[in-house]
């Protein structure tokens, strides 16, 4: 996942424009395979894809700027994942990312919750009345749901080391005036 989040955005976004038109165009391949209607499936596979590629390129983009760069924004991410912090780091940008890192894994202890009942209704519905391939659908979701919220604590609990570690050894410079 590192090599992904290491790479450059001329890089990294012609493999988001394949993976998510790839996938939009399979699930409703899958979820109506009839076959009726493939170009103009395909077509809106390609509209989907280019929209969702601007959008996460402009997020990327964002984040890692906000991170002081490439290398900044995987490092950021590796520490969370592993809970380790690098020796040499920027402690404002540091714990500034840190501290919105925490803020989006707090909403998810909210959010999730609510798109399963949302999905899981509408999973439910759709598998009755348009295709069964939507209990798979609700299974992968599921499934997708509960690893959010195991990685939700654990990202939470080593956020919050982290930061703890940072404030622990940040001490104020002493100015040589005094």
């Amino acid at each position: 996942m590192d090599r992904f989040r290491r790479l450059p955005l001329p890089a990294l976004l012609p493999i988001v424009f394949v993976l998510v038109g790839g996938l939009y165009f399979a699930i409703g391949l899958a979820s109506n395979p009839d076959g009726g209607g493939l170009a103009a499936r395909a077509i809106g596979s390609l509209f989907y894809a280019v929209l969702m590629t601007v959008f996460f390129g402009f997020l990327i983009a964002y984040r890692r700027r906000r991170a002081g760069g490439t290398e900044g924004a995987a490092a950021i991410q590796r520490a969370v994942r592993s809970g380790d912090l690098p020796d040499d780091v920027d402690h404002v940008v540091w714990t500034r990312e840190l501290e919105s890192t925490r803020k989006r894994y707090r909403n998810n202890r909210v959010i999730v919750p609510i798109m399963v009942v949302v999905f899981a209704a509408f999973s439910v519905w759709a598998a009755l009345t348009v295709s069964p391939f939507w209990w798979a659908i609700l299974v992968l979701f599921m499934g997708m749901c509960a690893y959010s919220v195991w990685e939700t604590r654990r990202a939470l609990r080593n956020i919050d080391h982290l930061l703890a570690t940072l404030r622990g050894t940040w001490t104020v410079p002493q100015s040589s005036s005094t």
